[in-house]
Order: C-alpha cells, then structure tokens, then sequence
C-alpha cells in the first residue's frame, strides 16, 4: 500500500457537493409528489422505461460490486467469469412472473410484494410471514452496503478514519433524502448515480489493470505465485457445488428482491417493463467482466488477504492510485458511494413499506390515514439504519456470504408467487406451510455449520422442501368451490386468451 493517503480539500469538495445533490434531488422530489403511500413509495406508478433501467441497474450493481464482487474475484480467480451470465439468469426469472404481476399490481392496487401473496391467498398470516422473511433477509443486505461504505473510508484514508465513521456517515445522508423524498427522491437520483457507478467501474478497471503490468502480466504472475486462480474447478462435483448451484440460487433469490418487486409494479406500461429488463442484459457483460479483472489484478499487487479482509482489496488498490491518478480515484470514490446509496436506499425505502403497509397497518393501527402511516415510514427508516449501523461495525463475515444468506431466504418466496400465477390449485394453508419449512431449512443448516452440503447450497435445499410441500399440500386438499371460483375469476380470466394463444403455439 502507498503511504497514508489524505484527500484534498478540493476533492472533499467535490464529495461534499455530489451527496449536497442527492439531498437536493431528494427535496426536489418532495415538491413533486402527494406524499400518498402510493407516491411516496411507488411514485404514482409513471415510471418509464429509461428511468426504470438507471434505477434497477443502480439497485442490482451496489456497494457489493465494488468490494464483495471484486473480492470474490480475488478469492475464486478466473471461475469468477460466471458473474456476467448471472444478471441475465436474474432477468429470466424475473420474467417467469414480472408481466402477470404487472398486470394484477396495476388492477388490484399492490404497494408491496406481500400485498400479492395476501390477495392471491386470502390471507394476513401469510402477509406477515412474507414482511417479515423480507425485512429480515435483506437486512445483511444492508449490512453489505454499510461496510462497502467502511472498507471505501479506511482503504482510501489508509486507516486515518476508522471503518465505523463510513458506516455512520451513509446511513446519515441516506436516511435524510430517504425521508425527504420518497420513490421519487431514490429512482431521480438513481437516474445519474446509474451512469456514474457505471463509468467509475470502468476506469477504475482501466487503471488498475495498468498498476498491475496489463492483463498479460496479471496471468502470467498468477500462473507462478497463485495458478489455483487460473484453474478450472478440479471436477463436475466440485463444479456443480460451488458454481452451478450458486449460480441458480443468485438468479432466483436476486428476482425476489422486494426493491426489485416494487419497481415492477412502479412501471409506467408493461411495455415500458419490458424494455427496461432487455437493456439490463447488456449491462454484466461489461461490469461483470471488471469485477474479475480488479479482482485478479488486486491478487498480483496485494496478494495474501484472507476472508473478510479481501473484501477491502479495491479501496487497497485506489490508494495505490492516488499518486498518480488523483481526479480519478475521487470520481471513482463518488461512483463507489452512488452504488452504495443507490441500493440501499431503495432497499430501505422498500422495507419501510413493507413494514407500513404489511406489519404497522395490519396489526398495529388498521384505520390509520395517509399522514400516519408515511410518518410510521420515516420512523421505521431511521430505526433500521440505526440497527445496521450497530451490526456493522465489527464486521465477522465476507459480503458474499452475508449476500449469500439474504438470497437463499428469499427464494423461499419464489415458488408460492410462480404457482400463485400459473396454478389454480395452489392452497393458501400450501405455500404457508411451504415457505416455513423451506426458510427452517434454511436457517437450521447455516446454524448447524452446512451453508453448503454434498452438491448444493443450504437454498436450495429449502427452495426444494418449499416447492414439495407446496405441490403435495395443494394436491392434497379438497378445492374449495367457492375460493377456486374466486381465484379463477380475479386471478386467471385476465390471462386466458394469453394462455390459449400459448399453448396453440407449444402443440404447434
């Protein structure tokens, strides 16, 4: 590492003024809407199809690009390649169910992902159970973006700011234009934080791969000092263990991100959907590829980190730029705090709907008005960032394992909304008895030391269960006449001339 690196005051300047303008967006975005539940967190649902692509890119590439993704390139070495498929497999499965769900969100008036599970299934029990699998899933999330944030200060102050002043200071400026703004304050500034992550990636990825000697020099110190990062996985097993089952539990429990619901149900047309979806399977072919490069390059120049200490390899490698490359590690640092408060702040104002909507109005004040339930928001909001901040400080575990959590509970809510969609017969005692015991199992084989087991990941493993008990449940109970006639009328008419001309096309 370089010595201690201390920024300008013109670049803490230019720092200053960029999180001024997230503020100012934020503010900006109050003016333009009625601070309704269904402004404030959906933005009226007008959202287009440019501004819904900046916002979803902005939301899957977060803080977790920069460190967590860089860090397992460090770590895996070139396998790591598998990170540009993984937004399209993200992007499959969100289609699997995004335009039905568009349809019913616009004729049935959803807030948040639990508001379908609840209509579709006729009950409350099973909204709580999927408010609270999602708050408590995506909190590590959160915990991801916060440290992304510590790891930046340390790696760029080189120690002359402790770790905890990054954490409290995201959540600080997040919490203020989160409050302020709203759906609209968070999808604004996405739209520029989008194109700035974006470009900082892409020179950062420029720079360090010259530090390092180019790319040629990069495989060839590797294959000496580090050639297990250039080698295929030893065998299928090994294969299908670490890669192919991460790969199918990332595309499944990536789609169920509640942000990522939400903008659905934000879109302007289906059309305007659609065409966000198809501009993000453009997008990992260039991030997803520097994330690999920066990893490799940082196991040249910083070779030796272990564990959670590997996640901060790419603040390392900025402050070894700093020399030489000023304006442009200041750019870089402004792009690394757009994905982190990109997402997070999609992500807690998410939450906080989830929990207005779906824990506050149901069970603690349901003749609530607008006021009181914004304001629930706002308080809710500051609580969860308070609690990230707190479980942040000593971070134990790497950003992908803490990233690796979240997604295998959240597949859990993938089969009970895929039947849900295409299955009249699915039961409500079904997908709750489902979802319980695919997130038990889950939970009980990360407590008892088995993230993973022979072939595949705790995730799927329950994501199995879940989709079983959902099937046999279903199969087992006597329809009711009544419900099935409901579900059929409000759930399936839309879609049966849909289904007709599809299923022509599949005999054809």
């Amino acid at each position: 590492m370089t010595d201690t690196l201390k920024l300008g005051s013109e670049a803490v300047l230019i720092l200053g003024l960029y999180l001024t303008a997230t503020l100012v967006i934020g503010f900006l975005a109050r003016s333009r809407g009625r601070m309704t539940p269904g402004d404030y967190f959906l933005g009226g649902r007008t959202t287009g199809a440019v501004v819904l692509f900046f916002t979803m890119q902005a939301t899957q590439y977060s803080g977790n690009a920069f460190f967590g993704f860089t860090g397992m390139g460090y770590r895996n070495g070139l396998i790591w390649i598998l990170a540009i498929p993984l937004i399209g497999l993200i992007i499959t499965a969100q289609l699997s169910f995004a335009p039905r769900l568009y349809v019913l969100s616009r004729r049935r008036h959803y807030l948040t992902p639990a508001d379908y599970y609840a209509d579709r299934y006729g009950s409350t029990t099973l909204r709580l159970i999927v408010a609270v699998l999602t708050i408590v899933s995506m909190f590590p999330y959160l915990m991801i973006q916060a440290e992304a944030t510590g790891h930046a200060i340390v790696g760029l102050t080189s120690g002359a700011l402790p770790f905890w002043s990054g954490v409290v200071f995201i959540a600080v400026v997040m919490s203020i234009y989160i409050s302020v703004g709203g759906w609209r304050g968070v999808v604004w500034t996405d739209a520029f934080q989008g194109v700035l992550l974006t470009l900082a990636m892409l020179g950062a990825t420029a720079v360090v791969l010259q530090m390092a000697g180019g790319l040629g020099h990069v495989v060839d110190t590797l294959d000496r000092i580090q050639p297990a990062l250039l080698t295929a996985p030893a065998d299928a097993q090994s294969a299908t263990s670490r890669w192919l089952s991460l790969l199918v539990v990332s595309a499944i429990g990536f789609a169920m991100y509640p942000q990522a619901v939400q903008r659905i149900y934000a879109a302007r047309t289906v059309g305007a959907l659609k065409r966000s979806f198809l501009a993000m399977l453009v997008v990992p072919f260039a991030l997803g590829a520097c994330t690999l490069l920066i990893g490799l390059s940082g196991a040249v120049l910083h070779p030796g980190l272990a564990g959670s200490e590997s996640d901060g390899v790419f603040a390392l490698l900025l402050a070894d730029a700093l020399d030489h490359h000023y304006w442009l590690v200041v750019f870089v640092l402004c792009g690394v705090l757009a994905a982190i408060m990109s997402t997070s702040s999609s992500v807690v104002l998410s939450l906080s709907s989830i929990f207005t909507r779906d824990v506050y109005h149901t069970v603690v004040r349901p003749h609530a008005g607008d006021r009181e339930l914004a304001l629930a928001g706002r308080v809710f909001v500051s609580i969860i960032l308070l609690l990230v901040v707190l479980a942040s400080v000593s971070p134990t575990a790497t950003l992908w394992r803490l990233t690796e959590i979240k997604i295998e509970l959240l597949m859990q809510l993938f089969p009970p909304l895929i039947l849900g969609l295409y299955w009249r017969r699915t039961t409500t005692r079904a997908v709750i008895a489902g979802i319980l015991t695919g997130a038990a199992v889950v939970g009980l084989m990360i407590v008892a030391g088995y993230p993973r087991w022979w072939l595949f990941q705790a995730g799927l493993y329950g994501f199995a269960v879940n989709l079983a008990v959902c099937v046999l449940v279903s199969l087992a109970a006597r329809p009711d006449p009544l419900a099935q006639e409901r579900v059929d009328r409000e759930f399936f008419a839309p879609f049966k001339r849909e289904d007709e001309t599809n299923l022509r096309s599949i005999r054809t």
